[in-house]
């Protein structure tokens, strides 16, 4: 971070803090290689609806099964644009000389909405109207949010929606700021921790520190203000484009009612949508729906163990052949599948036993906000499986650039 402060203070007793402007450079980059990314999903979204949507659609009106997919479908499905979305951003990170985590982590997840939307395709569970059109179906490939649709087309947005957005980007950028500024005093980790990055790392043991517990609740308080702030930032932009799309976030740790609750309609909708339809849907037409639970989360813990490659993946040119700290970083394979794994677990425990007197009970007599911290711990013990290498890398450190920071200067 070489930014300059623009306001210096002195508070007596507690030394001589600056306030970083958020950078402009860190933004424009964002910006084009998400418009990189949406020239990149209209190609595919040509390749798409040719050879996959209308020879579904023809083939559906002589056979009785809507979601019957074609071997051609699922041959360039599976075979040609999924491998492409896969591939695209390491070519992309390469070329782009783009070194900034967090710059990576979006181009990733530009890149992998296509592909899964690809499989909602395959399998014929798309939204209502996208396959209505070609343009439909690039309008809804090209933002990494979930565009509405009706039968004329993508529902436009208004100038109250464009303001809402820009409001609420303002207020929520301002927030992370100041959380930042409060856990980079610490290096993002309120209390230093044993355990090391690999999979042979993990400890139960260790889950239940206390000290554990306390990082892993800022970080993943630091999430979903992470995440709300850029679903703000790019809904600001479709909107103004004119388009209308869901809410990405809606305060999961502290307004969910239960772990389906958490997980289905408030963490993450847009993730939580195409792997719905790209993955759950799917699997429930031949399987039970834990087994369709589980799957939506495999799928979830496999792209995200492909997202830490592309998130960590180092410029050689740069480091040569030893990846080392700082210059790169090896991710831990395998923890974030295993952090899926544990909730899917919950999940099926939840289906098991949520008809049950005592939750029902629990639900009806403590406040709103205990019940959603209560929902948000049963994870809470192995977060850091997820979390753990963007605080051990300088992830954090590269997306605080887009925000107003207050750093002490004396020190």
């Amino acid at each position: 971070d070489q930014r300059l402060p623009c306001l210096t203070f002195t508070i007596a007793g507690y030394g001589t803090y600056g306030l970083l402007a958020p950078s402009l450079q860190f933004w424009l980059a964002l910006g084009t290689c998400l418009v990189l990314g949406a020239i990149y999903s209209t190609i595919l979204s040509c390749v798409m609806y040719k050879f996959i949507i209308l020879p579904r659609k023809i083939h559906s009106q002589s056979s009785s099964s809507k979601y019957h997919s074609t071997s051609t479908s699922l041959l360039i499905g599976f075979g040609v644009i999924m491998p492409l979305c896969v591939i695209y951003p390491y070519y992309g990170i390469h070329f782009l000389l783009i070194k900034n985590k967090v710059i990576k982590f979006l181009f990733g997840i530009a890149s992998l909405t296509t592909a899964f939307r690809c499989s909602e395709a395959v399998f014929g569970f798309l939204p209502k109207h996208v396959d209505d059109s070609l343009w439909n179906v690039i309008v809804y490939n090209a933002f990494p949010v979930e565009c509405k649709f009706d039968k004329v087309g993508a529902i436009p947005s208004t100038w109250a929606n464009v303001g809402y957005y820009v409001r609420n980007f303002g207020v929520s950028c301002t927030a992370l700021g100041l959380y930042c500024s409060f856990l980079v005093m610490s290096d993002y980790k309120l209390y230093p921790t044993e355990e090391g990055p690999k999979l042979g790392d993990v400890s139960l043991y260790n889950a239940l520190n206390w000290h554990q517990l306390a990082n892993n609740f800022s970080i993943a308080i630091l999430f979903q203000i992470y995440l709300t702030t850029f679903s703000y930032a790019i809904n600001a932009v479709t909107s103004l484009v004119g388009l209308t799309q869901i809410p990405m976030m809606l305060n999961p740790i502290f307004e969910s009612t239960s772990l389906s609750d958490f997980w289905g309609r408030r963490w993450n909708l847009v993730v939580h949508g195409f792997l719905k339809r790209g993955v759950y849907k799917p699997v429930r037409t031949k399987y039970s729906r834990l087994a369709a639970a589980t799957a939506a989360f495999l799928a979830s813990g496999f792209f995200h163990e492909w997202l830490l490659s592309v998130v960590l993946y180092p410029d050689y040119d740069s480091v040569g052949e030893d990846c080392a700290p700082p210059a790169c970083f090896q991710p831990g394979y395998g923890r974030n599948t295993l952090f899926f794994v544990w909730n899917a677990g919950l999940i099926g425990i939840e289906y098991a036993l949520s008809g049950a007197a005592i939750f029902k009970l629990l639900k009806k007599h403590l406040p709103p906000v205990i019940v959603s911290l209560l929902v948000t711990s049963t994870a809470l013990p192995v977060a850091h499986w997820f979390t753990n290498d963007y605080v051990r890398t300088d992830f954090f450190h590269d997306g605080q650039l887009g925000w107003p920071i207050i750093i002490r200067l004396d020190e």
